[in-house]
């Protein structure tokens, strides 16, 4: 897969630890991470979104 800069930079990211998105991130910008499962996500309480990287998302990262 080819990752846009902002979507290896949000992989990288991820792989520290797990992040609550404010409630009016644009999804949009990763929802191909999500819908090729390479991040995983929840819902919160008060429209959040928390995010958190993939077995497949690591694996993704470290053959770039």
């Amino acid at each position: 897969m080819e990752l846009t800069g902002l979507e290896r930079e949000f992989l990288k990211r991820l792989a520290h630890g797990p992040w609550a998105s404010p409630p009016l991130f644009d999804h949009s910008l990763v929802a191909r991470l999500v819908d090729d499962g390479l991040v995983q996500t929840e819902s919160l309480p008060g429209g959040s979104v928390q995010y958190e990287i993939t077995d497949a998302g690591r694996a993704e990262i470290e053959q770039a």
